[in-house]
């Protein structure tokens, strides 16, 4: 008999509602994440802030240095690969396989 012959209803029931209940954890942890960005990025917050403050800053240094900002040269774009293999995983969305039974779990699903 092969593996997939031996599981059960039950098993599988198990393993589909650890699934789900995985997958609301993961929900879960993005919208409060997509929060703390739109409150972060929002009119008026924290982001806006530190631009505000950053090009009075460099407003006051350049007034202190006497630099005409009007004939500052052109600073050079860089590229940014934002390839799977080079992009940072956010820890707490790998951690999501502590959720699982993994004794239950076949890797091939």
């Amino acid at each position: 008999m092969s593996a997939a012959a031996q599981i059960t209803p039950q098993q599988l029931q198990q393993d589909l509602q650890n699934e789900l209940t995985t997958s609301n954890q993961l929900l879960r942890l993005i919208s409060v994440e997509l929060q703390q960005i739109k409150q972060f990025t929002s009119t008026g917050g924290e982001f806006e802030a530190q631009l505000k403050q950053n090009a009075s800053l460099l407003s006051t240094l350049t007034t202190m240095q006497q630099i005409d900002t009007a004939n500052l040269p052109a600073i050079q774009r860089k590229n940014i690969d934002m390839s799977i293999n080079h992009t940072n995983q956010n820890i707490s969305y790998e951690q999501h396989d502590s959720f699982r039974n993994a004794s239950d779990m076949d890797d091939s699903q």
